[in-house]
């Protein structure tokens, strides 16, 4: 292997830990719901979670933002590392 393809593996596998990491703490893995019922017609209540691996309250929109942040700073530091030539 070429001397930078041995400087890219490294944050191409830290690249690859971010966005495990982003996945379990932000994918949302469980979804839910409740609903409760009253006596007086129309004042029921209802709601839906959505949960990831750990537990915690998501939902898709801080998941997706930064999957795609952790990817980009990944592709622009490898394609700096590429670029640059020993």
């Amino acid at each position: 292997m070429s001397r930078s393809g041995s400087r890219v593996a490294p944050v191409l596998w830290l690249g690859i830990a971010g966005v495990l990491v982003v996945a379990v703490f932000f994918a949302p893995v469980v979804t839910g719901g409740w609903c409760a019922g009253a006596p007086v017609s129309g004042s029921s209540t209802c709601g839906t979670f959505e949960r990831s691996i750990i537990g915690m309250d998501t939902s898709l929109w801080p998941w997706l933002p930064l999957t795609v942040i952790v990817c980009t700073i990944t592709a622009l530091k490898v394609r700096r590392l590429r670029s640059s030539r020993p």
